[in-house]
């Protein structure tokens, strides 16, 4: 009873108002109903064993289309609950009729007919199916799970499959018309051009390796970085050499080493080295690399500067290598692989290293680069923190030399300030960089900026409007520096350096820095993978890693329909693909015309819901989605319709919904279905795959028993197929052609 109450007491606070619809017909079919056909249900878990249905059972449905005089079509689902246990069960379009009981006296009739054999009798199919030997080769459950169908006005029959996801295309008799169309990755990045985000090792891969060494820059490489970075400073006889500071061993007063990358300090034979210098204004002490030849250089060794976050496993081991040395290393890597890895050099202090150590740092770098013919503007970017320099490469230093490069202004926070105009008595700080003014004059010299994270994440965790401002004014944005370490990590994150990678690149960052490229370049994948899969890609069953999946299992195509003017595909994914905001699955259009891709929009499940069921047109931009939970019976507390209108967005970017009906709260005064309590029936069943427009206040609802599963309507009661006619409280607007004809 106390169940009943709160049944009751749950409707009412929903509240009967547009909420609510209202059943005005209903029918049910046992679950035990069967088809023509041989035994079935042999497998269980990938093994074989005796058979445990005589036939075929009809199964559950999961999609729905009108049928010639006044019947439906109705499509099976894949077979018992896994791809290893349908290889016998083959997938079916069964034609029904329905009779719906409408009034407490009467009764509801459901009569399965006729029914229509996937098969792919021309092997069209690129991969071994079950049957690949037979002349029809039937399609089943373990070849594709099929979940939502519609027909083309052509006749011809397309299907929505979860395990590639791919669609299918057949005649109207179910023969396949092509190869499996699989789903490209779409994900709409808001980058400058639409292009993929660069990674860009921060140091090479300085999170696992001494920073600035061969060793660091090939860890790099190995782990995916599009452009490894080394800073630039210089030696006593003009050679750059990659350091992180021209000082590669900071003294304290009592002359103990603060930070060091280079071994130095334990060189008796250099202990005359030690200097203060104006670094940037700053007086420090310690050994200077400008204060060394390179022939003195090569005899240290890298340290790691960070050893008490990172520990010491690698000091002593790897030289200070030049910019000759890391560009020698990124072409063995090219010869070795195949794979084209650019280099991010960033002039170090340009200013102190003009008037304290006495070069021209930019020049020597092109000199350099143009030495070692690595000019390429495609694999070659130049970064500074002050301004004066970049606009000197742009104006003269590259235009002598012949080249002519990207440039990079870094953009560090609002209490720095480029050490140029500091030192020439300009006032101002870089936050005079990031007006929309500042972005402005930087793109006259600058194909990018560079920008410290928080001026596109802040201190809060909120998305600011950098990027897109910065994209207005034509520059790329590269932003700086993602580390794995919670110590690096604003709360919000939870620890996890992922999630703060995928905000940056909703964001719309064109490229980031990490001192852990092999997590970047992870995250990145997952938005440049040229396809949508589930681990039960076929592809993986071939020998490929489940692990590159980026959908979760049987996560595809859900609900798939064709728009009311015939002219394109709609297919709404049951999961969300990784990397994408939680909770937000993909609509995607296919155009029959063009057999073209295009993501739709994004559609956001509610708090409570988990997956979607089914998708049906409405008119040119609306479609009812039925969403639910994965819990049935007692448990089950989300089943809802929502109308969806693509031409409409949320403040977030999703695509506007309305709630339509609660499945849980249905207005039954006549008991038609037999369940209802107190006027209330809920349909509780884990899923509910069917909807179906019959006229502009009415809707066909259907859910899939999960054969042979049991727990909707009571523990130990094997869940039956049950057919919903529902009144809607508010008409729909109905494109021509939408419902009954």
């Amino acid at each position: 009873m106390k169940h009943c109450f709160a049944v009751l007491t749950a409707a009412l606070t929903l509240g009967f108002g547009a909420q609510a619809a209202t059943l005005v017909g209903y029918a049910a079919l046992a679950a035990d109903t069967f088809s023509t056909g041989p035994a079935t249900g042999a497998w269980a878990n990938g093994l074989r064993g005796p058979a445990r249905f005589p036939a075929p059972p009809v199964q559950g449905f999961s999609g729905v289309q009108f049928g010639p005089g006044g019947t439906y079509w109705f499509l099976s689902d894949n077979g018992f609950g896994a791809k290893n246990n349908s290889a016998d069960y083959a997938l079916r379009l069964y034609s029904v009729a329905l009779t719906a009981k409408k009034a407490a006296a009467e009764k509801g009739a459901v009569k399965v007919g006729t029914f229509i054999s996937l098969r792919d009798p021309d092997g069209r199919v690129p991969f071994p199916i079950v049957n690949e030997g037979t002349r029809e080769r039937l399609l089943t459950g373990a070849d594709f799970d099929p979940e939502g169908f519609a027909f083309a006005p052509d006749g011809t029959l397309w299907v929505g499959d979860e395990f590639g996801p791919y669609l299918l295309h057949f005649s109207a008799d179910g023969r396949l018309l092509e190869a499996p169309i699989g789903t490209p990755n779409l994900p709409g990045l808001p980058t400058l051009k639409g292009q993929a985000p660069l990674v860009i090792g921060h140091r090479g891969s300085s999170g696992t390796r001494p920073e600035h060494t061969l060793e660091a820059y090939r860890v790099a490489i190995e782990a995916g970085a599009d452009f490894i970075e080394p800073d630039l400073v210089v030696t006593k006889d003009g050679v750059l050499v990659a350091r992180h500071e021209p000082v590669i061993a900071v003294l304290d007063q009592a002359g103990k080493v603060v930070e060091a990358t280079a071994d130095v300090a334990t060189r008796p034979e250099f202990r005359d080295r030690v200097r203060t210098k104006a670094l940037d204004g700053v007086q420090v002490t310690g050994y200077f690399a400008e204060d060394f030849t390179l022939a003195e250089l090569k005899t240290l060794r890298a340290v790691e500067r960070l050893p008490a976050l990172r520990g010491k496993a690698f000091d002593g081991r790897f030289e200070i290598p030049t910019l000759a040395e890391v560009i020698a290393l990124v072409r063995d890597a090219e010869a070795n692989t195949g794979r084209k890895v650019g280099i991010y050099p960033e002039t170090k202090h340009p200013t102190y290293m003009q008037k304290v150590a006495g070069h021209d740092i930019s020049r020597l770098l092109i000199d350099t680069l143009v030495r070692e013919k690595f000019t390429d503007p495609a694999r070659v970017f130049i970064q500074s923190f002050e301004v004066g320099n970049l606009k000197a490469l742009k104006a003269t230093v590259m235009p002598a030399a012949g080249v002519n490069l990207p440039l990079v202004q870094l953009v560090s926070s609002a209490d720095e300030a480029p050490y140029d105009w500091t030192a020439a008595g300009d006032a101002r700080r870089y936050d005079a960089l990031t007006t929309d003014a500042g972005l402005k004059d930087i793109a006259t010299y600058a194909s990018g900026v560079g920008a410290y994270k928080r001026w596109i994440i802040d201190a809060q965790g909120r998305t600011t409007d950098f990027v897109p401002r910065a994209h207005g004014a034509g520059l790329l944005v590269h932003t700086w520096t993602m580390r794995n370490e919670p110590t690096y990590l604003l709360p919000g994150y939870a620890n996890d350096p992922e999630a703060e990678l995928r905000q940056a690149l909703w964001a719309g960052v064109d490229g980031f820095f990490t001192d852990f490229p092999a997590t970047g370049a992870r995250v990145a994948a997952q938005y440049t993978t040229p396809e949508v899969r589930s681990p039960q890609h076929p592809a993986f069953a071939l020998g490929g890693s489940s692990a590159a999946a980026n959908l979760p299992a049987s996560g595809g195509f859900e609900g798939l329909n064709v728009t009311p003017d015939g002219k394109a595909v709609y297919a709404l994914l049951e999961k969300t693909v990784t990397g994408d905001p939680a909770g937000q699955l993909r609509l995607m259009r296919y155009d029959l015309g063009t057999r073209t891709w295009t993501l739709a929009g994004r559609y956001a499940l509610e708090q409570g819901g988990e997956a979607i069921g089914d998708l049906t047109p409405v008119n040119g931009t609306q479609w009812l989605v039925i969403e639910r939970d994965n819990k049935q019976g007692a448990e089950a507390a989300f089943k809802r319709v929502y109308l969806l209108d693509t031409a409409v967005k949320n403040a977030d970017g999703t695509l506007k919904k309305t709630l339509v009906a609660d499945l849980l709260a249905i207005r039954d005064p006549q008991n038609l279905g037999g369940t209802a309590v107190n006027g209330v029936m809920r349909f509780p069943y884990v899923t509910i795959e069917n909807v179906l427009v019959l006229d502009a206040s009415t809707v066909l609802i259907v859910n899939d028993n999960n054969f042979p599963a049991t727990g909707g309507r009571g523990a130990a009661v094997k869940d039956r197929t049950e057919f919903l006619w529902l009144k809607l409280d508010a008409p729909l607007t109905l494109a021509p052609g939408v419902g009954r004809r």
